[in-house]
């Protein structure tokens, strides 16, 4: 059997289309190699490509076992893991709505708006699981470049101020909560990122003025924690892709600066506050965290208060009485809340399966054989890491108050949905595992009839 004949055979056998191509490419590549030993060894050509065509077996049996391989694939544990993160938020806003409808009769409303947006999200996310994320290595500029005109053009002519910052932007009926939905560039950055491999400290200039657009947009909305998230997400994937050497770059220097720059947002606000740049209200915040200062500190004091109350298991009406009486408490305070009304216990378990989740997301990323689907996986995880540290932190008092969502529990759509679509993603990338493989580097080509 000639050795077209035999490839065709065998990938005939799998049923992922896909796959076909990347399978071919590789027994090709394995057979040559085996073919150039044996003629090392004194066998003429032919008779050494046919001895290594026969060593792969049958071309029907090679090809089956191949499909069983070589087929789209989703994560159960990451749907299990989700699926319990979805219902317990349910369950916690379901809660939240039974109190503060006794008391103000919004709050079902609250709980119907988190249902039907978790919903949405779910849609979301089967319907990117099942798309191709490795559009992005030929359209990323265009399709980053797009999403920035239409963010711009969206504030422009559609911006919403609320207590003086243009928060949201609306489309009809929606309001997209656009610190939010800044996040969706990261996939967009990611595949950027893949796009420059090989160019050296211009192409890494480049990369930089690529990031340091949308984080300028989040900052001057302004959204400073949303700001933060971003510039700190896309900072961590170049460092990533400078450590595997996609860049003709010295490894060293090029972290240090990216180290450097990871640290500026904090360092200029501290700057602007030594200077007096900042706003009233945002030196009051600084001071009253850093010197503990009850009369301009209320939210973290309320904060301590009601976790210092709260009982290892159970809810405590009262807790929960005083949380919902802070603006922001089903949003930005839903860690609080969720220990109010089930105990210390269920929130440490809370973040503890968040937390795995996002070690599940790494794992996903830093296991597949495709550099794309790793660095597009591995923002997906930064982005829900740093999230849940600034909501947490903030929760607990690690951190002064600012506007921090926790993925899949803060109530409001765009929150939600963004938090379903990016893992969509990585459902996405593991889909493609076995797939979308890295391809190889090339051989001199060799007739094979």
């Amino acid at each position: 059997m000639k050795l077209d004949e035999y490839l065709n055979t065998v990938t005939e056998q799998i049923r992922c289309i896909k796959a076909r191509e990347m399978v071919g490419e590789e027994l090709r590549d394995h057979v040559l190699d085996q073919a150039e030993a044996y003629e090392a060894e004194g066998m003429f050509e032919e008779e050494a490509l046919e001895k290594a065509i026969q060593d792969m077996g049958d071309p029907v049996e090679t090809g089956t076992s191949l499909d069983r391989i070589h087929r789209p694939q989703i994560s159960v544990e990451v749907l299990v893991m989700i699926g319990i993160i979805s219902l317990a938020s349910i369950a916690l806003h379901a809660v939240l709505a039974a109190y503060t409808s006794d008391t103000s009769g919004a709050g079902y409303g609250y709980l119907s708006s988190h249902i039907l947006y978790t919903l949405m999200g779910y849609a979301l996310m089967f319907a990117i699981y099942r798309m191709d994320y490795s559009i992005l290595a030929g359209y990323a500029k265009q399709a980053a470049a797009v999403f920035l005109i239409l963010v711009l053009l969206g504030f422009h002519f559609a911006g919403v101020y609320i207590n003086g910052a243009r928060l949201y932007i609306r489309l009809g009926s929606f309001f997209a909560f656009m610190p939010v939905m800044m996040l969706l560039y990261v996939p967009l950055f990611g595949g950027i990122l893949y796009s420059y491999r090989g160019e050296r400290y211009k192409g890494l200039g480049k990369i930089l003025l690529w990031a340091l657009v949308p984080v300028w947009i989040t900052f001057r909305i302004p959204a400073f924690s949303q700001g933060v998230v971003l510039w700190g997400t896309l900072l961590c994937l170049t460092a990533i892709a400078v450590k595997r050497g996609w860049y003709q770059v010295r490894k060293a220097p090029a972290l240090t600066m990216l180290g450097v720059l990871f640290a500026a947002p904090p360092l200029c606000f501290l700057g602007m506050g030594i200077l007096g740049r900042l706003t009233s209200y945002q030196m009051m915040r600084i001071q009253a965290f850093l010197t503990g200062a009850d009369d301009q500190n209320y939210l973290t004091v309320q904060m301590k208060g009601i976790l210092s109350g709260s009982r290892l298991m159970g809810g405590s009406t009262e807790n929960i009485a005083r949380i919902v009486e802070l603006p922001g408490y089903n949003n930005d305070y839903i860690f609080v809340c969720l220990i109010s009304a089930y105990g210390l216990l269920a929130g440490i378990l809370a973040a503890a399966l968040m937390f795995y989740l996002v070690v599940k997301i790494f794992r996903i990323s830093f296991c597949q054989k495709n550099e794309l689907g790793m660095i597009l996986g591995s923002g997906c995880g930064i982005v829900f890491l740093l999230q849940m540290g600034i909501s947490i932190g903030m929760n607990v008092g690690l951190l002064p108050p600012t506007a921090a969502l926790l993925p899949f529990f803060s109530s409001g759509g765009s929150g939600i949905v963004v938090s379903y679509m990016l893992l969509g993603l990585v459902l996405s990338v593991y889909r493609y595992k076995n797939i979308l493989l890295a391809r190889p580097s090339g051989r001199v080509a060799r007739s094979a009839s």
